[in-house]
Formats: C-alpha cells, sequence, structure tokens
C-alpha cells in the first residue's frame, strides 16, 4: 500500500524502520520543523527527519499540516493510508478523509484506557501489571476511534518511562505490519471504544514532580521511574531543590512511627528516607545547577545525617 507517514519522536522510528523494509512504500514523511534545542538553542532536526533524509524519503515540514497548500500536495499522492505516530499536531477533518483505507495511529496504551499525551508515565506511575500497543482508526476526538489492532504487554518493576516506551514502540511497529496486511485484505476488524471506560493520561507540568514522602514506598518508586525524563520527581532539602533519578523501596510489616521525609539512615552507596509504610533508599540524584550523579558521590559533599529532612 501506498502510505504517508505523520511522526516526529522516536517513538516512531521503530514503525517507520518497518514500514521501509516492507513491501508497503511510503511516499512521503511528514514532521515537524526543526525546533531550537539545547544551551545553544540550535535548530534541530526531529529523529524522524534524520531517518527520513538517510532513507532519501520525500519529506515535509509544514508548519501546520491543515493549511491549504500542503493540503493540495498531499492530496496528489492519494495514500492508501496516512499513518500518524507521535507526530504533535492535530489532523483536520480534511486530512481524515483523504486516504483511501484509514488514517491510522500507534498508541501506547489499552484503549480506552489513558488516552491523551502521557500514556506510558501514567501506566507506571500508576503501579500497572499490563500496559500495550493499539493501531486505532484517527477519529476527530483523541485516540477515541475504533481499535484494529491490540497487544497486551507487561511492565517491569523497574522500568522507566522511556525503556517502556522503546518497547512499545517495537511491539507497535511489529502489530502496524499485521494491521496493514488486514486494512489491505478487507478483514480488518474495527472494536468501538467502551466510553465508559475512557480515562485521560493529560501532559505533566514542571511542578507535578514533587515527591509526596506521606504516601507509601512502592507509589514513591512508581513516581519516580514514572517521570523520567519530564518533570522528573523532586524534594527539597533545606532550600535546596533535589531531582531523585533512582530508588529502591521498602515496605514494613508494622506502620512504621517515624516521619515521612526524615532521612533513616545513611550508607556508602545511598540514604534510606522514610515514608509512609517503611522507606525508600536514594542510589541516583541530581542537586540543582550540578551534575546527575550517584548517592555515593553526594554524600561525599553533602554532610547528609540521619534526621536530616526532606520536604
Amino acid at each position: 500500500m501506498n502510505i504517508v507517514f505523520f511522526a516526529t519522536s522516536d517513538f516512531a522510528i521503530p514503525a517507520l524502520e518497518k514500514l521501509t523494509g516492507s513491501g508497503h512504500k511510503v511516499l512521503a514523511v511528514v514532521t515537524q520543523p526543526d525546533r531550537p534545542a539545547g544551551r545553544g538553542q540550535q535548530l534541530q532536526a526531529s529523529p524522524v527527519k534524520q531517518l527520513a533524509l538517510e532513507k532519501k524519503l520525500f519529506l515535509y515540514q509544514p508548519e501546520s499540516c491543515n493549511e491549504y497548500e500542503f493540503l493540495r500536495e498531499l492530496r496528489a499522492l492519494s495514500p492508501d493510508v496516512i499513518m500518524v505516530v507521535a507526530y504533535g499536531q492535530k489532523l483536520g477533518n480534511e486530512i481524515l478523509q483523504l486516504p483511501r483505507y484509514h488514517c491510522l495511529n500507534i498508541h501506547p496504551s489499552l484503549l480506552p484506557r489513558h488516552r491523551g499525551a502521557e500514556p506510558v508515565a501514567r501506566a507506571i506511575m500508576n503501579g500497572e501489571a499490563f500496559t500495550g500497543v493499539c493501531i486505532v482508526k484517527v477519529v476527530e476526538k483523541m485516540d477515541a476511534g475504533p481499535v484494529l489492532g491490540l497487544t497486551r504487554v507487561p511492565v517491569p518493576p523497574d522500568i522507566t518511562t522511556p525503556e517502556m516506551e522503546m518497547q512499545l514502540a517495537q511491539v507497535g511497529a511489529d502489530l502496524l505490519l499485521e494491521v496493514l496486511a488486514a486494512v489491505q485484505e478487507r478483514r480488518a476488524v474495527e472494536v468501538p471504544q467502551d466510553e465508559r471506560e475512557a480515562s485521560y493520561a493529560k501532559r505533566f507540568e514542571k511542578q507535578d514532580g514533587r515527591i509526596d514522602w506521606r504516601k507509601p514506598s512502592a507509589k514513591i518508586h512508581n513516581f519516580v521511574r514514572a517521570l523520567i525524563p519530564y518533570p522528573c520527581a523532586f524534594t527539597f532539602l533545606g532550600r535546596q531543590r533535589i531531582t531523585i533519578r533512582k530508588v529502591v523501596a521498602s515496605r514494613y510489616p508494622q506502620k512504621p512511627g517515624h516521619k515521612p521525609g526524615t532521612v533513616l539512615a545513611v550508607e556508602k552507596d545511598h540514604f534510606k528516607v522514610a515514608t509512609a509504610d517503611g522507606d525508600v533508599s536514594i542510589f541516583e540524584l541530581q542537586p540543582e545547577n550540578k551534575r546527575r550523579m550517584s548517592a555515593a558521590d553526594f554524600l561525599n559533599g553533602a554532610q547528609l545525617k540521619p534526621g536530616s529532612l526532606f520536604s
């Protein structure tokens, strides 16, 4: 089939790799314009643009994918399918109605659960044992279209959001080829979503990362790994903001008597902070305006003592 591929982030790379190595033809890749990035704010191409150039694919970078001039060129391509994978713009009705078959999206959750911008992080934060990938028909309402393919994937207990996203990206790429074959052979089944089961994974704000030490240890552990790479979990030691990168949770058999946030013990390579039902051992962190470091390096200069309080 002839496919136009709308995508921007790393999550889309496995799907584009699979498509270019399949019997399908990628007519064009549509990605976001180059954006300033890094300390020097130099213009930087998206990961998808870099791959498209490497594979010598025809490339578009409209400021708005719904602008008239771009729509005219898109119509001229006459795609059988339009694929949308972490593109970053909302497609208007004219685009949704343009392909011969469908406009499809790879979404990394078990829809209708976790529609929206942060499905993987929300699943990890909730401590869910399973997540997954859906291939869904794109409709006007966000992530609400019928599902044409679904794969369940277990969530490992210590995995972070970027690691889980890359695993799901690979699963989604494989599932995409299965769904495209079913669409082409006219045997694809569209399963409507149950709106009563819908939930939304809204985008995180910077202030959403503050750790509440009054929560159970397992919830804090999930919170820390879910919020990598943004906004990252953080806490305060006095006035110093500290980003927490890696923790190990411990739950006590009986309700502890210590105050949540209190430093309980300082070891050679970690320190323990009290929670509602036990403690978390902190192994990696980043003090404000300093480099990311091991807890051992932090302890060499911080003179942290039992009884210190994180807030």
